[in-house]
């Protein structure tokens, strides 16, 4: 849901939030990334947090911090509102996104935290698919100021949803007092645990980085190819659905594999669909973005439990945080990087990003050299 109203919804609302301030999409868009670089600096906190007062606790405060912001947003058609905006958007990103998420299913229930996980993303894929196919119609029915009035109060059902999971699910903290916490310091760590933090950190940080570029252009993309914007809408918007089947078949199946083949396979998609995309006919562009999505779709789920493969429930928060600060400072100039690189030419866009994409991968191979701890049999694959 978070990713649906405080990231996807922003393919389509920065074109009537431009407009109606007078400014171009792309200061939208550079708007956008100020909100993405917050969880770039809070994550390293919100991780602490985390393992202190648990993951639900600290989504249900993000989700609420979100829906303000976007509730605000279309107040004042003044780009400096647009920005101050942002600031309770990228918060409350920050504190409800996937990783946080994934914190409280592996601090509810370890041994099953890879299954859990898939089913977060699985149903965060479908709320994210419904959120990206309804913004345009919301917006041509009625308009920027309800649309946006429709994102914050789905944001606030959420919120109390996750308060009322954190009040009756066996959610136990590492101690009584939250005080008290794991030691957690790279001089601690293992040297497996060590090689994880970085090959997990270069590797997210590299893949969202060609995620959010090739995301909010798509449609950009479609449109010159095609020449039809309705048709690029429908096939950007395959990456959602897509992107649910993908966690679907890791739900389904991934339990029989290691995390980290499944991770590598989904890696190899990625690429592929990019190079399918450069190519002439209308096939080609459905099959580029169903493998794109699936191919996401299945990452997500790996970083997720891979991390809980190196580091245990009592810091996994930490880990993340760790993690997720390379990887939102991807996410975050993304869009930045991939407008600055298309309007340097279509081949030179997609050229960067599959590179870009294969070193993603080839970090994320890295860590087949570095053997998980031993946990739970259930819980290994």
């Amino acid at each position: 849901m978070s990713y649906g109203c405080m990231f996807y919804a922003f393919a389509q609302l920065k074109i009537p939030l431009a407009e109606a301030i007078g400014v171009a999409s792309s200061e939208i868009l550079a708007a956008v990334t100020g909100a993405l670089l917050i969880q770039a600096f809070l994550a390293p906190l919100i991780g602490v947090w985390i393992d202190k007062y648990g993951a639900l606790a600290v989504m249900t405060r993000g989700l609420m911090i979100g829906a303000i912001g976007m509730a605000m947003l279309p107040a004042i058609n003044t780009l400096w509102w647009v920005w101050l905006c942002m600031l309770p958007i990228g918060v409350g990103f920050a504190m409800s996104s996937y990783e946080t998420a994934f914190s409280a299913a592996v601090q509810m229930d370890e041994a099953k935290a890879r299954r859990h996980i898939s089913y977060i993303t699985f149903y965060g894929g479908v709320a994210s698919s419904v959120i990206w196919l309804s913004i345009a119609p919301l917006l041509a029915w009625f308009g920027l100021h309800i649309t946006c009035l429709i994102c914050a109060a789905a944001l606030v059902f959420m919120a109390l949803r996750t308060r009322h999971l954190d009040r009756v699910l066996p959610f136990r903290l590492p101690s009584d007092d939250p005080k008290v916490l794991a030691p957690f310091s790279w001089a601690l760590m293992t040297r497996n645990e060590r090689r994880a933090l970085v090959a997990l950190a270069s590797a997210s940080a590299l893949e969202y980085l060609t995620f959010a570029s090739t995301t909010l252009l798509w449609i950009t993309w479609f449109t010159a190819q095609f020449n039809d914007v309705g048709l690029a809408v429908m096939l950007a918007a395959l990456y959602g659905p897509f992107q649910t089947v993908g966690r679907l078949l890791e739900m389904r199946f991934g339990q029989k594999f290691d995390a980290r083949v499944t991770g590598m396979i989904a890696f190899i998609g990625v690429p592929t669909a990019l190079v399918l995309a450069q190519q002439d006919g209308l096939i080609y562009a459905v099959v580029a973005m169903m493998i794109f999505g699936m191919g996401h779709g299945v990452l997500t789920v790996s970083f997720g439990y891979v991390t809980n493969m190196y580091f245990s429930a009592d810091v996994y928060g930490r880990a993340k945080g760790w993690i997720t600060t390379p990887r939102a400072l991807g996410n975050a100039i993304g869009p930045s990087v991939g407008g600055i690189l298309f309007l340097m030419g279509p081949d030179i866009f997609f050229g960067s990003m599959i590179a870009i994409g294969a070193l993603s991968a080839a970090s994320f191979a890295s860590l087949f050299l570095a053997p998980p701890r031993k946990i739970d049999s259930q819980a290994i694959q």
